[in-house]
């Protein structure tokens, strides 16, 4: 639900180079691939407990390199989604996220590896894109930092088996975050990748890349009912595991927890929220 940058943990792949020099960590632009996810999401302020449930195949069909600029379109179709809210015991179908099922998004990937851009293909995507929080993470979109989607582990450097290495984002003009209207602040991102694993399975050589990704939002936002001071600190632990040799994603688990706190400004009341979320992917 959180407009984070999931879309670099929904679509990628490793090219093989030559194993006493590395790897290289990068979307395989040559093949079409699938991911089956589940993720749930999960609110918790004082009493007041909501669940977000979903399930769905992500289709991503690559299209060849454009010859003049080098830009690349990816059509990501939604497939077999099912979603639903929970507020405290009363289960409901959550019928927004619902409507990505059987819709189509426009990717467009400059030479370099960053996203231009996400467009709906039907008047009823575009929709989904410009108006729900709730699966805007889905896409990387509406976001103030591009996302490279090539490099998704930062850049094309040789990574050897044992290497750790760290990837920092700071924005410090950050103009909305999830749960506001409007919102001005800053924020700081930083990712911890582990290469823990080589295996061979069945001929394949399979890599496991486990992460941390800790979070930092600060700033000020308004609903139409408040204005609030407002902060966010969260930390995500991941375990990523590729079919290097076939170039797709075999695993990703992603699994962790957000904490909110804010002043109303008006009557200087606190508030606070913990966010929880775990995500589960397959793909071939």
């Amino acid at each position: 639900m959180l407009k984070f940058k999931f879309l670099s943990l929904l679509s990628f792949s490793l090219l093989l180079c030559n194993e006493d020099e590395g790897y290289v960590f990068e979307l395989n632009f040559d093949n079409d691939f699938y991911i089956d996810m589940e993720s749930v999401v999960e609110y918790s302020r004082g009493a007041f407990d909501f669940y977000m449930l979903m399930s769905s195949r992500m289709i991503h069909e690559i299209e060849k390199p454009n010859p003049s600029t080098g830009e690349v379109s990816m059509v990501v179709s939604f497939e077999n989604v099912i979603a639903s809210s929970r507020r405290n015991d009363e289960l409901k179908p959550n019928h927004d996220v619902q409507k990505l099922s059987g819709t189509s998004y426009l990717y467009t990937i400059d030479s370099l590896g960053v996203l231009l851009s996400v467009e709906g293909t039907s008047e009823l995507a575009k929709e989904v894109v410009e108006e729900s929080e709730e699966v805007n993470w889905l896409f990387g979109a509406n976001t103030d930092a591009a996302s490279n989607i090539k490099y998704f582990m930062g850049g094309d450097t040789l990574r050897r088996l044992g290497d750790v290495w760290t990837i920092s984002d700071t924005t410090d003009a950050v103009e909305n975050t999830y749960g506001f209207d409007k919102f001005e602040g800053s924020s700081i991102s930083k990712t911890v990748y582990s290469f823990n694993k080589i295996k061979k399975k069945r001929g394949d050589v399979i890599a496991v890349v486990e992460s941390t990704t800790f979070i930092e939002i600060s700033g000020i936002g308004s609903t139409w009912e408040t204005t609030s001071e407002f902060s966010q600190t969260g930390e995500f632990d991941g375990k990523l595991t590729f079919n290097v040799t076939k170039g797709h994603i075999m695993k990703n688990n992603v699994d962790g927890a957000l904490i909110m706190q804010g002043t109303d400004l008006g009557d200087d009341r606190s508030w606070g929220t913990m966010v929880s979320v775990a995500l589960r992917q397959k793909g071939k």
